[in-house]
């Protein structure tokens, strides 16, 4: 999963089929894949999939097969019978394999979409700060939303960017996780809570490019168990 999103897909994994049938029309014409290999109560996967591409709520998911069975009647019933969008795909042993085949599917079909990076949003009662030294004292601030190539932040106590501001040490606090990078004010704009300034990263460091696809993936993630756990 992490190999695949540091690839540039935002992808996440649902644990339980039953509330993942609920939660699946709130994204419509994304790609599903559904691993065959986990045995479910009350049903079958091909009739799970037949139900997912009958709803009118989740019929523009592009549904996938994902197996490691090498059966061809298994194959045949997902191919011929139900059509699946996304096909078959047989998974290999070794991690790298695997995720190269099913990166390999996602790029055929397009599944990037038209946004270049994923940015996670932070939600009101979650504090990711930052700070940065400017002028031989400290600007803080809390981080609004996040992606691998820049951020939306909010300033504290008072403190204000211009555009073309460069941050030469820039540092995220991303839940106990510190990353350290550099960076440029490239704009702003003003909302009911305050001043809103975009900062592109600029930054090519591997381990903070490593680090901050990580903490999106697992915010990613982590949002939407919260929803499901609620369901």
């Amino acid at each position: 999963m992490e190999l695949i999103f540091h690839a540039g897909y935002e992808v996440y994994f649902l644990r339980d089929h039953a509330k993942a049938m609920r939660v699946l029309p709130e994204y419509p014409g994304s790609l599903l894949f559904v691993n065959v290999d986990e045995r479910i109560k009350d049903t079958t996967w091909e009739l799970y999939v037949a139900s997912l591409m009958q709803n009118p709520k989740t019929q523009s998911l592009r549904i996938g097969v994902l197996s490691y069975n090498s059966d061809q009647n298994l194959r045949k019933k997902f191919l011929m019978e139900l059509a699946v969008p996304c096909g078959f795909v047989q998974l290999k042993l070794g991690l790298a394999e695997s995720a190269r085949i099913l990166l390999s599917v996602l790029e055929a079909n397009e599944a990037r979409g038209k946004r270049k990076f994923v940015r996670v949003i932070m939600p009101d009662d979650s504090v990711v700060s930052f700070s940065v030294k400017q002028d031989n004292s400290y600007i803080t601030g809390h981080i609004r939303d996040l992606s691998i190539a820049g951020m939306a932040c909010s300033l504290l106590n008072g403190s204000r960017f211009a555009n073309g501001d460069v941050l030469p040490d820039l540092q995220l606090n991303l839940r106990g996780t510190i990353v350290r990078t550099s960076g440029k004010v490239v704009g702003s704009r003003e909302a009911e809570d305050g001043t809103s300034y975009v900062v592109m990263f600029t930054s090519e460091a591997s381990e903070t490019r490593r680090k901050l696809h990580f903490f999106i993936y697992a915010t990613l993630q982590a949002q939407l168990d919260k929803r499901i756990a609620a369901l």
